[in-house]
């Protein structure tokens, strides 16, 4: 078996797509890019979102497994990668996507906001009465709140690096950045090392084209994201048209780790240029 362990919003759906549409030995499936970038268009073969769930099938012959990390049932990144990887044969070929800079952590975040359906209700699961005792669902926080909590989310991605530097044997480990921008390398790389072999009549590049072209608004999201803080930490002007609430929420949970708090009661308009930005700052 093949196994994709990845972050949601990692791109698990693409490597499993890209294995069995340019390899010559797995189950072909029909599948097109979605407007916003996913390739959720097709049913994964076999994908686990809890530890226990993939325990209890892995034995099942499954050509390819994408379970994601953490798990629901368990914690912290590296507890479900170290709780699955001990569980998987050893003959298993494993790709594991994982994270090496904080950036990547922070920028897969908006890839899961825009691909991933629910996502804001997701995260913020029951963490509704941190706010306000009287609130009765999520649906009550105001946006401040919202983008608030999304914030203090943003703050443990740095939990994911601890995947990165804990290597273990016996898996592939690729990033995002990988994917993202040594496309065809890294998937003829993978196909290898999965003994597999290439199928010739397929062109990798002509499918990379399409796909990337629907990543570019995420990664366009967050090079202002980036932007913001250079200009904010270098005093010059910027504007930007709004970004999403993640992406709003990246930039509080970078000026809060560099020691700058937003001004962000009743906040529910974010600032779009940086003096405005400024005046909210504490």
């Amino acid at each position: 078996m093949i196994v994709v362990l990845f972050p949601a919003g990692g791109f698990g759906s693409t490597i499993e797509y890209c294995l069995r549409q340019f390899s010559n030995e797995l189950t072909k499936i029909e599948a097109s890019v979605m407007e916003n970038g996913s390739l959720h268009s097709y049913k994964k073969e076999f994908h686990p979102v809890t530890v226990q769930e993939f325990l209890k099938n892995k034995d099942i012959a499954f050509e390819i497994a994408t379970p994601t990390y953490p798990g629901l049932d368990y914690s912290t990144p590296l507890e479900t990668v170290n709780l699955l990887l001990n569980k998987i044969k050893s003959d298993d070929k494993v790709i594991l996507i994982n994270f090496d800079t904080i950036d990547m952590a922070e920028r897969n975040q908006l890839f899961s906001y825009h691909k991933i359906p629910n996502f804001i209700d997701f995260v913020l699961k029951d963490k509704y009465i941190n706010w306000d005792p009287e609130y009765k669902s999520f649906n009550d926080l105001k946006v401040y709140e919202i983008r608030e909590a999304l914030s203090f989310y943003i703050d443990r991605q740095k939990d994911y690096l601890e995947v990165s530097r804990n290597k273990i044997k016996n898996c592939m480990y690729v990033t995002p950045n990988d994917i993202l921008f040594d496309f065809k390398n890294t998937i003829l790389k993978i196909i290898k090392y999965c003994n597999l072999t290439i199928d010739e009549s397929k062109n990798i590049n002509d499918f990379y084209k399409i796909w990337f072209s629907k990543q570019q608004y995420i990664l366009n999201e967050f090079e202002i994201v980036n932007r913001v803080i250079d200009k904010i930490t270098s005093g010059e002007y910027f504007s930007w048209e709004p970004i999403s609430m993640v992406g709003e929420a990246i930039i509080q949970s970078r000026l809060r780790q560099n020691g700058i708090e937003i001004a962000c009661f009743n906040l529910d308009i974010f600032p779009t240029n940086t003096t405005d930005l400024q005046k909210v700052i504490i």
